[in-house]
């Protein structure tokens, strides 16, 4: 609401948001519910982007070719999979 209420405030004319977090976490959609223009994408495509995670597994569940992944909550499971695999990694 701040953000807005700066711009209306302000007579700001158009907003460019980024990066990736506030974008996520939809302050372009709330500008444009309050009428506000704003050059950058909603959360819902912002998403794609933000979170490699969710990008990775709609790939997976569409059928889009990626390179394989797994996501991980504990380190010990990620090195050991980092270690099983047999080509060049990227985390």
């Amino acid at each position: 609401d701040a953000v807005a209420a700066f711009c209306e405030e302000r007579d700001v004319q158009l907003v460019v948001v980024g990066p990736e977090a506030p974008l996520v976490a939809g302050l372009a959609d709330h500008l444009r519910e309050r009428n506000i223009r704003v050059f950058g994408p909603s959360a819902a495509a912002a998403k794609l982007e933000g979170s490699k995670a969710f990008m990775k597994d709609l790939c997976a569940e569409m059928g889009i070719p990626t390179a394989a992944f797994q996501t991980f909550s504990d380190p010990e499971s990620a090195k050991k999979y980092v270690v099983d695999l047999d080509s060049p990694v990227v985390v």
